[in-house]
């Protein structure tokens, strides 16, 4: 199947169902029927859908929990001879009583409804529950079934395994069921195997109170960040036709349910955002419960349920949903929601290593350079920022061909950081062994990744040997051992080599041509031109090489050979100084 790993249509969902159970060892399978391996409960409690949901239900089958589920096709209710079958058998099993719960679907009902008819025929003590927590559209048979059913079906799971009858059961059911609302909110529609995709929306689109199907909801829109998305959910949850009823000061339950598309760090900035909107509209959040709980296939969406907990039934209900299960989808533990006072904001980590280096003891070279030199170093560093700002779009592109494309922008972020630096005199531009250790600072806490890490390694070598050095006559002479101790730095740390693809490619040959200028007392306007060939040359090499250091080195080659974005930026960088120098040179 295109774009799916399913083997065949016809048996995906028999298959997914096996491959769960033999990976969960409290687990049988019958058929289509996922049953729990522990003792059957007086009252069985059964739950089942269309596939396509996963982990629901297969995954809230166990002790505690559902002592079976029935699936049916994707995103088709399963028949009534499966739901009938299914029922007799737990009745084998030694249930007394048998409690069906459900989506509120028209298939789902129309099927589990008439298998219990079958069941009631042969006097079989049954019962039906039919959870509808949607906020969002109310039609005719009234408002579909959501995430809320999970709740719905863990509270009946731990009242069963307490030993509790059938009526006790639904009678708390039904309470939580009526203080129970679920909002979804789509970006994508939805492409399951073998089906045709009914709609999609365009990336800058949303659909608010989209069903798990992918049933239209109340309204589409633009695509809102996750701040705005969730306070418009709430909104609809609280505001709508079907409004939850609440008020300031009620004490919730909030459950964050991934639809199948988000990722984990989405997942994570959804339940912020949602967890800080209860509290401003003035709501005590007892319990957060997070996760892929129950999916519609690869929707990229999420879903919000709310439980209000009023005072006569918080803790018998938080009781319930912490008690313990096997269901291997249900989360081991439900803690209370932390307080914002555990979440420690750090200051600026480029301020902290500044601050913590200042308290360090380090020897202050004599080395320094005079007053000319000094203003051409802020005039260079000033035309750097303006060309890696300049180039940004362009090493991206470099980058995204066999990397993760953000070299431009990590350079930007060191080039921003430099211009904020120079502004507020923060740079100590007469002194090379500051001004290199405050540049590694930069590098190091403001670009990340492979390009960060080696220049943090070199202008902290470069600054460390300086500080240790003697003065020396020839400035030229002293940078250059710098210099050199600084790519052995990288080279010893990094493993990278001269012809791994790196930015070393285009540093190592301009800090060689440095080298061979050491014994004079300063470079000539054609010395710094020439520097900046060196540089260029060196990156155009890069092209022929194949990259064996970062992301790059595990993407394979590349049918245009381009230059290495990091040598690239090397090379923009010397180009600016050595213009700015070989200007001041000729005057």
């Amino acid at each position: 199947m295109p774009g799916h790993f399913v083997n065949d249509i016809h048996s995906c969902v028999d298959e997914s169902l096996i491959g769960y159970v033999r990976a969960h060892s409290h687990l049988e399978l019958a058929g289509r029927a996922v049953i729990a391996r522990s003792q059957v409960p007086s009252v069985a409690i059964i739950s089942g859908s269309g596939s396509g949901h996963e982990p629901a239900t297969v995954g809230f089958v166990g002790r505690g929990l559902l002592s079976a589920c029935i699936s049916g096709s994707i995103f088709a209710s399963p028949p009534s001879s499966d739901i009938f079958r299914l029922i007799i058998e737990m009745k084998r099993r030694g249930a007394k009583q048998i409690l069906l719960i459900i989506l509120n679907y028209t298939g789902d009902r129309l099927n589990f409804g008439l298998a219990m008819e079958r069941a009631r025929e042969l006097s079989i003590d049954i019962d039906m529950l039919v959870v509808a927590d949607d906020a969002a559209v109310d039609n005719a048979i009234g408002p579909r079934g959501l995430a809320g059913l999970l709740l719905v079906i863990k509270v009946a799971g731990a009242l069963a395994e307490q030993g509790k009858t059938m009526s006790e059961i639904v009678d708390i059911c039904q309470k939580v069921r009526g203080q129970l609302r679920t909002i979804g909110l789509s970006a994508s529609g939805i492409r399951a195997p073998g089906q045709q995709q009914a709609f999609d929306l365009p990336d800058d689109e949303m659909e608010l109170g989209m069903g798990i199907h992918g049933e239209c909801g109340a309204q589409k829109l633009k695509l809102l960040p996750s701040r705005q998305a969730t306070d418009l959910a709430f909104g609809q949850l609280f505001r709508g036709t079907r409004a939850l009823d609440i008020k300031r000061d009620d004490t919730v339950l909030l459950l964050v349910n991934n639809l199948g598309g988000c990722s984990n760090l989405e997942l994570g900035i959804i339940v912020k955002d949602a967890i800080e909107n209860l509290e401003h509209r003035a709501l005590h959040v007892k319990r957060v419960i997070c996760g892929e709980l129950m999916t519609s296939f690869n929707m990229k969406g999420f879903s919000l349920t709310v439980l209000k907990l009023p005072a006569d039934m918080s803790t018998i209900v938080l009781n319930l949903l912490e008690a313990p299960t096997d269901a291997f989808a249900w989360p081991k533990i439900i803690s209370p929601t932390q307080l914002p006072t555990s979440i420690q904001t750090l200051s600026d980590s480029l301020e902290f290593n500044d601050e913590f280096t200042a308290q360090l003891v380090i020897n202050q070279s004599d080395l320094l350079f005079d007053t000319s030199i000094a203003e051409l170093i802020n005039q260079a560093l000033q035309t750097v920022v303006k060309r890696l700002h300049n180039e940004i779009d362009k090493l991206n592109r470099l980058d995204a061909i066999s990397g993760d494309g953000d070299t431009g922008t990590a350079f930007g972020r060191a080039a921003d950081t430099i211009s904020d630096d120079l502004s507020n005199q923060k740079l100590i531009l007469d002194r090379p062994a500051s001004l290199f250790r405050r540049l590694g600072l930069i590098a190091e806490s403001r670009m990340g990744g492979t390009c960060g890490a080696i220049c943090g390694l070199f202008f902290a070598a470069v600054a460390k040997h300086l500080s240790l050095s003697i003065k020396s006559g020839v400035i030229i002479d002293s940078l250059s051992d710098a210099f050199e101790a600084g790519i052995q730095s990288v080279e010893s740390y990094a493993r990278v080599q001269p012809g791994d693809k790196s930015l070393l490619d285009a540093l190592i040959p301009a800090v060689d041509f440095i080298k061979t200028k050491r014994a004079q007392q300063s470079f000539t306007s054609q010395d710094w031109k020439e520097l900046a060939l060196v540089a260029e040359r060196a990156t155009n090499e890069t092209k022929s090489l194949v990259a064996k250091v970062g992301r790059a080195s595990y993407t394979k080659a590349v049918d245009t050979p381009t230059v290495d974005p990091g040598a690239y930026a090397v090379s923009i960088i010397l180009h600016a100084i050595s213009d700015v120098f070989a200007k001041g040179s000729s005057r």
